[in-house]
């Protein structure tokens, strides 16, 4: 049997860390977290994950900052959340960082289960 991939989840609000983790582990996948972007990344230094979900507003390090240095450094795929910002809004980033994915807070689970599988399995 493979390995489960292993998707970092950063998130300030815990609930939707609990609500996202109970349900892409329920789906196969192993997860780890933090509320801090500074904490994500300092984690980063010695792990890496397969995937990265983030939100955008982080104590610590803002998420728009964690993902640019995400992908400058570790080149790991990155899907964006935000109940704050609209994708419109971050397109520039999206295009610069070849950012993977983008959900407007509150999602349906189901579609980001559908867009995780489809950046894992392109792997």
């Amino acid at each position: 049997m493979p390995d489960k991939k292993n998707i970092l989840i950063i998130d300030d609000d815990q609930e939707v860390i609990d609500l996202l983790k109970d349900y892409l582990e329920v789906n196969g996948f192993d997860t780890t977290s933090f509320t801090d972007g500074l904490d994500a990344l300092n984690y980063l230094k010695e792990n890496l994950p397969d995937l990265v979900l983030t939100d955008l507003l982080l104590p610590g390090e803002h998420g728009i900052n964690v993902v640019k240095q995400i992908k400058e450094k570790y080149f790991l795929p990155v899907i964006m959340m935000s109940s704050i910002y609209e994708e419109k809004e971050l397109t520039h980033v999206m295009d610069d960082y070849f950012v993977e994915g983008f959900f407007q807070k509150p999602f349906e689970l189901h579609a980001l289960l559908k867009k995780v599988n489809e950046i894992l399995n392109a792997k």
